[in-house]
């Protein structure tokens, strides 16, 4: 099913800003995007993004993201469903939840990583990599490299059989 939502980045003043020829999100369809998930996008996860002159891409970190979706969900005061346990403080409970996001952003990231390994394998890497910037231990993020390496020895693989330039 798509939806369409109204595009907030049109209720903008963009004219005044100076990033307005550069800016990746004028290229993404918003409007196929709630508005909560919008307004997260253009006005909370900001700070995560900034442009290279030197590349002309935009980067991304990734931790300020994932701080920035637990910062929502903290002033929001939000509820992590299925994620409440009685006998913890309000307090602890709150951090349970915000480790609870963190955890469900590295889930979503292995099933995306896996739903692309083998019709885009460029792409499966790099949610690989992703996840291996947000690794919380060493054999997380060893798990994450050899991924990485499974997926590249198929490309290699893959191109093997069907180019016929390639000498084993």
């Amino acid at each position: 099913m798509n939806f369409n939502y109204k595009n907030l980045l049109e209720y903008r003043d963009c004219n005044k800003c100076e990033s307005r020829a550069i800016c990746f999100l004028r290229r993404i369809p918003l409007n196929h995007y709630p508005e909560n998930v919008q307004n997260f996008v253009i006005f909370r996860a900001k700070p995560a993004f900034n442009y290279w002159d030197s590349t002309r891409q935009w980067h991304a970190s990734y931790q300020e993201i994932q701080r920035q979706v637990v910062q929502y969900f903290d002033s929001n005061h939000c509820e992590l469903v299925g994620n409440e346990v009685r006998i913890l403080t309000n307090t602890v409970q709150r951090e349970s939840d915000r480790q609870r996001i963190r955890e469900l952003v590295k889930q979503y990231l292995d099933m995306a990583a896996k739903a692309t390994e083998d019709k885009d394998p460029e792409l499966s890497i790099v949610f690989d990599g992703i996840g291996l910037i947000l690794a919380s231990d060493y054999l997380e993020a060893i798990g994450k490299i050899f991924s990485m390496f499974k997926t590249i020895e198929q490309i290699k693989i893959d191109h093997t059989k069907n180019c016929s330039l390639v000498f084993s």
